[in-house]
């Protein structure tokens, strides 16, 4: 008595073919991304760390220091966009000075306004494209959109890597083969974990 083997309509094979191939399409760029990005990261060493840093005492404007506190406090927003390119929702603000710290990817900006004095005192470094693109992998201070753009990656690299099992199901003897080295991979890096990690 012969068994049964499992097997797919034609249909789902090409829905999931498809799917497969469109999404492998739409991750190729990503995935490349990653891969390189995942190199960088992992050596950090091959990259110069210390970044560009720029500095630069500014006085404040006259028609600024001679408004009033709260003429003053709707007036300086715009003129740290415009001045210094930077955000001032997330201010913090006193009596006698403002200081503002944007971090973004691979750049990071300071910006102390001392109100008493009336100078604004502006630092900003730049690590460089390697680390814009590493930041990027991580999704550190590249905002909220970019965390989605992370997220759906995410999705898709699931998707692509179920719709790929899936196809092979039907496959018998690949899918025996697929599952060895599947194995022998999974149970390498185990076992790397174990005995060389620190």
């Amino acid at each position: 008595m012969s068994k049964n083997k499992f097997k797919f309509s034609k249909k789902t094979l090409t829905l999931l073919r498809a799917i497969h191939v469109y999404v492998s399409m739409a991750l190729l760029m990503m995935m490349i991304f990653f891969a390189i990005t995942g190199i960088t990261l992992n050596h950090p060493q091959w990259f110069d760390g210390d970044g560009v840093s720029h500095t630069a005492q500014v006085s404040l404007p006259s028609y600024l220091t001679a408004l009033s506190t709260t003429e003053r406090a709707q007036a300086l927003p715009h003129y740290v966009a415009s001045q210094f390119a930077m955000d001032f929702s997330n201010a913090d603000i006193s009596e006698e000075e403002i200081s503002i710290v944007q971090k973004g990817p691979g750049t990071y900006k300071s910006l102390l306004i001392d109100l008493v004095e009336g100078e604004s005192y502006f630092e900003s470094i730049e690590y460089g494209f390697v680390a814009i693109l590493n930041d990027l992998h991580k999704g550190r201070n590249s905002g909220l959109v970019w965390s989605w753009v992370l997220d759906i990656s995410a999705i898709l690299m699931l998707l692509f890597s179920i719709t790929g099992a899936l196809l092979l199901i039907p496959q018998q003897r690949r899918m025996k083969k697929s599952l060895f080295y599947m194995s022998v991979a999974t149970c390498s890096c185990v076992a790397i974990f174990f005995i060389f990690t620190p």
